[in-house]
């Protein structure tokens, strides 16, 4: 009997025991987690535009403190900066980066500035908007058009998320922080929740904003901008991961705190674009989770420029909230381990070597062209260096700026294979422009270009201009050859027409201009040839002509006819010109050099007309060489750009049958902008050297203030005696100063600029000129 209760007893213990025991571990599994338990944090970063950088200052504010980070989901910028997190870059390489003037390049299109390439670029023409009109197979016309040119981002993604791809096997939750990014798909109006693939193609679909880059196809599936259906995916986290507690950034909020009134026309394309994509909803995360918002004041959407201030925004949120954040995480993750964890990741990153450059999208003989601009210096492969060199020399083709590349990495080959996606634009396209001013030098621009590829590339182009001041048009066909050295043919017709009137301009302005007209005629056969594609130099011969119709006097009577001299001939030059600034009128950035000798062999016929002494018409050969040298240069990347002009020529052309006509076609120097609006006889000579200096205020990234000074010393002052002869005065005489202060805004519809001009030229000094668009045009035949 007392063994049978004995036994009950024990097994009634046993019972109670094993209850507790279970209760306790449930206690422990539902209670909140402490400083022994393994804490799973996740980061959740929206998107935002370039209000995305201060990411980066959250970032370097939780890893100074410790602060573990499990996984991590982005949408548009925010998923560009958690990619990088998740394969291995530090804050502190993120932040480098984004300081760099590459980072600068990918946000607005630009290439970077190691890699401008301008063997295949026209001259400046007043263009201000170009349209793309493709052909369909049905021979149906359509426009297409992007805000930003995307060949730099591209690459970079390439480059950066390439090998943590590979080192993840291409799957998500293998890189050093299992990452997800949201993309949207606008067919379906559904968000699409990338977790394996190419980690780059990922991230260019979350940055997809519609219209203002194209979008890439992922799975078949063309993808946007996730933030257009989901910009703060807490949910994704959760859903994912089921982390224990969620730490959201949100940087999303209104584009502008205040009406942009001096910017609103050329920012509200990209305005409507990022408003769509401006919702956040911080009340999906819990009360156990931790929302932080910068604050971000002026700062917009389009900012890039302002990287420090985003910076700063992001770690002062996250440093100000820190107590919070150490209080309900307390799991941490000292450098020393997070460095080994990021070593040991990074450690598997293979090198970049490329076995093949395989061109997708293209004609069998199409791919031929495409894959000569991809140069090996060891015959079995390419190096990144190589390759990136050929992506951007191709890329400055203007037929080629729809370019997509992938880096593949072979396992079995051990090296990476680049895939480059091509999408030719054969179409026509359409440019237009011109410029409204305060001075009758108004006119308008009109340009078509249609190209087909080949072997080689195929370009026909017309342009034309008229105007009251300028008429102008010009024909060409280009063939572009990309051999071992590159060249390409161009033959071109070019037309010009200068009308100089005697006519009184605004305010302060003294015209009192001789009345000329200048007419120019020139057929020429162009070659080109480049190693580098960084320059180029093109031999050209041509059959010129130029006719001067001019008064030999300042004052003309209604009766007066004018003089005419016609010079025309054979020309041969060969032109040297690298380099290239950022804008094609009132720069602030870049350096240019050009070099230029020209042979001149031609018959002179002079017809006198009342205002000349001359009674009789002329005839006369002439053969002369003429050199120019030229190098404009700016210094400094900030708000204050300083930048000068060094130019000279020396020519052997003679005096021609009077003074006017001498002067005429003698070299000329162009400071100002307005320069060539203008004759001016102090700034011609047949030998001289010229120089200025440029100070740029950039009071926005599209306002700035600017001034310059030049100085145009003559060897010989080309001057006029009493019987209408030219003759040289005496040496180093005849000094020319001119100078600007401008305020020019660049807009959407080319450069609107407010300008007081200075010549000290008899017959112009002062002068206030206003215009909106470029003051462009081509150049003369014997220039």
């Amino acid at each position: 009997m007392r063994l049978l209760q004995a036994a009950r007893q024990f097994t009634l213990l046993q019972v109670l025991r094993n209850t507790l025991s279970y209760l306790l571990l449930l206690a422990l599994l539902t209670s909140r987690p402490t400083a022994g338990y393994a804490q799973k944090v996740a980061l959740v970063l929206s998107g935002g535009g370039a209000k995305g950088i201060a990411h980066v200052g959250v970032l370097k504010a939780l890893e100074e403190n410790n602060i573990p980070i499990d996984y991590i989901v982005g949408t548009s910028m925010g998923g560009i900066v958690g990619a990088l997190y998740a394969a291995g870059y530090s804050p502190a390489e993120i932040e480098y980066l984004i300081h760099t003037e590459a980072f600068q390049a990918w946000a607005t299109g630009k290439p970077e500035q190691n890699y401008t390439y301008n063997f295949a670029s026209p001259d400046p023409n007043p263009s201000l908007l170009k349209l793309h009109v493709a052909l369909d197979s049905a021979f149906q016309a359509k426009l297409t058009s992007n805000l930003v040119n995307d060949a730099s981002l591209n690459f970079a993604l390439a480059q950066l998320l390439s090998q943590p791809a590979a080192r993840a096997g291409y799957d998500f939750d293998k890189l050093m922080v299992p990452y997800r990014c949201v993309a949207a798909d606008i067919f379906t109006q559904q968000q699409v929740i990338l977790h394996k693939g190419q980690l780059a193609d990922a991230v260019r679909a979350t940055l997809t904003v519609p219209l203002f880059y194209k979008p890439i196809r992922i799975e078949k599936r063309l993808l946007f901008d996730g933030g257009l259906y989901n910009n703060f995916p807490v949910d994704v986290a959760r859903n994912d991961f089921n982390p224990d507690i969620i730490i959201g950034v949100n940087v999303s909020s209104k584009t502008y705190s205040e009406y942009p009134y001096d910017k609103d026309d050329f920012d509200l394309a990209y305005t409507l674009l990022y408003a769509m994509m401006s919702n956040s909803d911080s009340t999906a995360l819990h009360e156990k989770d931790i929302y932080l918002q910068p604050e971000l004041g002026n700062l917009t959407s389009l900012d890039f420029k302002n990287v420090e201030d985003f910076f700063a925004a992001g770690y002062k949120e996250a440093n100000t909230n820190m107590e919070q954040i150490l209080q309900k995480i307390k799991r941490r993750v000292g450098p020393e381990q997070l460095s080994a964890k990021r070593e040991k990741f990074r450690s598997g990153f293979q090198p970049h070597a490329f076995r093949n450059v395989e061109i997708q999208g293209l004609k069998r003989n199409q791919q031929g062209f495409v894959e000569r601009f991809f140069r090996s210096s060891q015959g079995d492969g390419y190096t990144i260096q190589e390759v990136k060199t050929g992506y951007f020399r191709l890329a400055a083709i203007d037929n080629f700026r729809n370019l997509y590349p992938t880096m593949r990495y072979d396992n079995k080959a051990k090296t990476y294979d680049l895939l480059l996606n091509v999408k030719k634009e054969d179409g026509l396209k359409i440019a237009l422009g011109g410029v409204l001013a305060s001075r009758p030098i108004d006119n308008i621009y009109a340009g078509l270009e249609y190209s087909v590829l080949g072997r080689q590339l195929y370009t026909f182009a017309g342009s034309f201009q008229t105007g009251r001041f300028y008429q102008g048009a010009q024909l060409r066909t280009r063939i572009d050859v990309p051999a071992s050295l590159p060249y390409y043919v161009e033959p071109a017709f070019t037309y010009n027409h200068w009308n100089f009137l005697s006519t009184t301009g605004l305010l302060l302005e003294r015209n009192n201009l001789p009345l000329l007209e200048q007419t120019d005629r020139n057929f020429a056969v162009n070659l080109g040839f480049t190693n580098t594609y960084k320059g180029k130099l093109v031999l050209s011969a041509a059959y010129a002509q130029h006719i001067d119709r001019y008064s030999n006097r300042l004052e003309i009577q209604r009766s007066d006819t004018l003089d005419r001299t016609a010079t025309s001939g054979m020309t041969a030059s060969a032109t040297f010109r690298r380099g290239g600034l950022n804008r094609k009128q009132y720069p602030s950035g870049g350096r240019m050099f050009t070099a230029t000798g020209r042979l001149v062999s031609a018959t002179e016929k002079y017809s006198p007309g009342s205002t000349s002494n001359a009674i009789q018409e002329l005839s006369s050969d002439h053969n002369w060489f003429y050199g120019r040298l030229l190098f404009e240069d700016f210094l400094g990347n900030g708000s204050h750009r300083i930048g000068y002009r060094l130019e000279g020529v020396i020519s052997t052309q003679p005096f021609f049958s009077n003074y006017r006509s001498t002067l005429t076609i003698a070299p000329a120097f162009h400071p100002l902008a307005d320069s060539r609006t203008l004759f001016l006889d102090r700034f011609r000579a047949h030998e001289f050297v010229a120089g200025g200096l440029q100070y740029v205020y950039l009071i926005t990234p599209r306002l700035e203030a600017r001034t310059e000074g030049y100085v145009f010393q003559p060897y010989r002052p080309i001057l006029q005696d009493s019987d209408q002869q030219a003759y040289y005065g005496k040496k180093l005489t005849g000094t020319g100063v001119a100078a600007t202060a401008a305020v020019v805004y660049h807009g959407i519809l080319g450069p609107a600029a407010l300008s007081l001009n200075y010549y000290n030229d008899q017959t112009k000094e002062w002068g206030v000129l206003f215009h909106l668009g470029f003051l462009l045009f081509q150049n003369k035949a014997l220039e």
